[in-house]
């Protein structure tokens, strides 16, 4: 086996982005998260490497997972929505020993879109116009319009009343 390469500093990636690093290719470090952190698990090969007995967790962020103890494909997740105490205190402990035991290389992005604090045009309104909205399409058209014509402002107003 080649000798461990420096940890990689890789900033901020997509969750799907990390998938590549899960172990199958020698030429790329071994990593997986915790509560969106990314962590070089390289030196641990034997245990997060292809074959290990938690290589399922390599090139995801496996919060879930690791919280509920499970080996379950539907736990390999980072959402810890709904979890109780104790699945919480069991993923801190996870946490706490992989900041002290491997390097912090990255973030796992946000999977929410951010397109609604991007509107310039009363975002308040068109915010709750968009959640009641039933074709978000539509709203992006109108959007698009809003600048070309005079039609969107007054459907504004119009929903105010």
């Amino acid at each position: 086996m080649p000798p461990l390469r420096p940890p990689v500093q890789l900033g901020e990636i997509t969750a799907e982005e990390l998938k590549a690093y899960d172990g199958s290719d020698l030429e790329k470090p071994l990593l997986m998260a915790i509560k969106g952190q990314i962590y070089d698990v390289s030196q641990s090969r034997m245990f997060y490497g292809p074959g290990g007995p938690y290589a399922l967790f390599a090139g995801k962020d496996a919060s879930r997972a690791l919280a509920k103890m499970s080996f379950e494909e539907k736990d390999l997740t980072g959402d810890i929505s709904g979890l109780g105490p104790f699945e919480l205190d069991a993923l801190q402990d996870w946490e706490y020993k992989f900041m002290s035991k491997y390097v912090k290389v990255g973030t796992v992005k946000s999977e929410v879109p951010v397109t609604e604090p991007e509107s310039t045009s009363e975002p308040s309104e068109s915010t709750s116009r968009d959640i009641d909205a039933a074709k978000p399409t539509e709203d992006a058209k109108s959007e698009h319009v809003a600048v070309k014509s005079d039609e969107t402002p007054s459907n504004v107003e119009a929903d105010k009343e």
